[in-house]
């Protein structure tokens, strides 16, 4: 049963994505429009004509880029929140059509609970929903992968999530070590994320084709569900 507690936590997350999409999306996208803008303007001022026009394409490319952020923003803002009743299985699923309607590969999507999913709050849900997200668009952005796989599985104990691809894969300590402005935020966000619910996330090397796998713990209350 979803309680005020859950919604108000669930809206509390549902904020902190949104900052954070506008901070590691859109201001940073706008920050390059500044420094892109300045760019052009002293290859005019000095006569550099072909330089210009190369960089004034740049500039036209990212103008593209924060029009396209902001409209995916928007489109996120009127989607319907988790108290309108939506379950984590609708919820998957609309998180793998946004995949799709942006670009993303296909994905095998594999849901060994059929029907019969766990109780879960509107937190828990939409915190599982936002990772899932944020791992498909780190798919979509950087791991040049031609599949993925979504498998969801529980037990008397937990429900787990993964997500694999089989992509080129990236040094996760690296990224790790990177500060928020040189886009260090999503993978520390996702672990808290997963904290705050008490769950537990893993990322490892994909263990057969290579790229990356995301394992997603999220522990059940004690009472059984099945």
């Amino acid at each position: 049963m979803t309680t005020n507690s859950d919604l108000l936590a669930a809206l509390e997350n549902e904020r902190r994505y949104m900052a954070r999409e506008l901070h590691d999306g859109v201001a940073q996208t706008v920050l390059q429009l500044g420094l892109q803008g300045g760019i052009c303007r002293k290859l005019f001022e000095r006569g550099h004509t072909e330089n210009f026009l190369e960089q004034l394409t740049k500039l036209e490319e990212r103008i593209q880029l924060a029009s396209s952020q902001v409209r995916e923003l928007i489109v996120d803002l009127r989607r319907p929140m988790v108290e309108a009743g939506g379950g984590l299985l609708e919820y998957l699923q609309l998180s793998m059509k946004i995949h799709h309607d942006r670009g993303g590969v296909k994905i095998n999507y594999r849901n060994r609970l059929g029907d019969n999913v766990p109780p879960l709050s509107a937190e828990q849900i939409l915190t599982i929903t936002r990772i899932i997200q944020e791992a498909l668009l780190n798919i979509r952005k950087h791991a040049e992968a031609k599949n993925v796989l979504l498998d969801l599985a529980a037990n008397e104990k937990i429900i787990s999530i993964t997500i694999a691809d089989d992509g080129k894969g990236f040094d996760l300590e690296n990224v790790q070590d990177r500060p928020m402005d040189k886009g260090g935020g999503g993978l520390a966000n996702m672990y808290l994320q997963a904290e705050a619910i008490g769950g537990k996330l893993t990322i490892s090397k994909g263990t057969t084709v290579g790229g990356t796998a995301i394992l997603l713990t999220v522990p059940l209350s004690e009472q059984l569900w099945w």
